[in-house]
């Protein structure tokens, strides 16, 4: 399966449509530290699939207590009939960096749950960041539910980061399906 992110950006890239490259693909944020995102699977990626990804919102939310304002963006994946397959939404506080801003502990989480699980089972993966540039990350992970979806047993599991203090750094909602999931 291809993905293409089309959007202003008249250098579009294609990549492959499991979480990680679409987490890589268009999840950071330019211009805001990302401390919540959530890439999600409609239905189980099917790898003949050609996707297009595009910017259905982006927008600036301002502050009701007059600290700084969010930014938040949504890109939907759709297949060449025009379905939407997947879908990835990013938020962050606004910040004066220009560019890319760094998110290691977001960064770390989705790459230990690339680890832990073969990266075409996962079909969903929130995240939620408290402190984002956390070093030395430990990783605990936690099985909540099994169930039927799409035709297929899912497992949903959290994944919590810690650094060397024993503070959460970050946790992670991860949405497996189950004939990929690994015990790495």
């Amino acid at each position: 399966m291809t993905a293409m992110l089309v959007d202003e950006n008249p250098l579009a890239h294609a990549v492959l449509p499991t979480f990680s490259t679409l987490y890589d693909a268009s999840a950071g944020l330019i211009d805001a530290s990302t401390d919540e995102q959530d890439v999600v699977f409609f239905g189980p990626p099917r790898p003949t699939d050609t996707v297009v990804g595009s910017i259905r919102s982006l927008e600036r939310i301002p502050s009701t207590d007059g600290g700084p304002s969010r930014i938040a963006r949504t890109v939907d994946y759709r297949d060449v009939y025009g379905h939407l397959v997947a879908e990835v939404y990013a938020s962050g506080i606004a910040c004066d960096i220009k560019g890319p801003v760094a998110a290691s502990t977001s960064s770390a989480l989705a790459a230990h749950v690339d680890s832990s699980f073969d990266a075409d089972s996962v079909r969903r993966f929130r995240t939620r960041i408290f402190v984002s540039d956390a070093s030395r990350l430990t990783f605990t992970r936690t099985a909540v539910a099994r169930y039927l979806k799409d035709s297929e047993y899912v497992s949903d599991f959290i994944v919590s980061a810690t650094d060397d203090a024993g503070v959460t750094a970050g946790r992670a909602w991860v949405t497996v399906a189950e004939t990929a999931h690994s015990d790495r």
